[in-house]
């Protein structure tokens, strides 16, 4: 009885570990997938998002922020998200995405 107590704590806390640090895209890899949402924006924002993607990016014009998820689990298991703005003259968007997995998450700025 006691053994199997102690395995499974252990494999508790292996999987605690596992997802507690688990691999983050990199920032190139979130750019481009910012850019790939932009381009193609979910079914329900295709009407309300201006956005052209003819134009070259500058590099002091893309920001990109990696922050903690809210919420009580988000928080114990340490998950991220990647705030990618590219600046235009008309506008800032700010696309939102899981830093794990590249995710579509949230937009905000570019609204008409």
């Amino acid at each position: 009885m006691k053994k199997i107590v102690i395995v499974t704590v252990f494999a508790l806390m292996m999987c605690f570990l596992y997802f507690y640090q688990s691999p983050i895209i990199s920032t190139n890899a979130a750019i481009q997938k910012a850019e790939e949402y932009l381009l193609n924006p979910p079914e329900e924002w295709k009407k309300s998002i201006s956005f052209d993607g003819s134009e070259e990016h500058l590099a002091e014009n893309i920001s990109v922020n990696l922050t903690q998820k809210h919420g009580f689990w988000n928080e114990l298991f340490n998950r991220m998200q990647w705030e990618v703005t590219i600046k235009y003259p008309q506008s800032q968007p700010t696309i939102i995405m899981d830093a794990h997995t590249g995710e579509f998450i949230g937009l905000s700025g570019p609204f008409n």
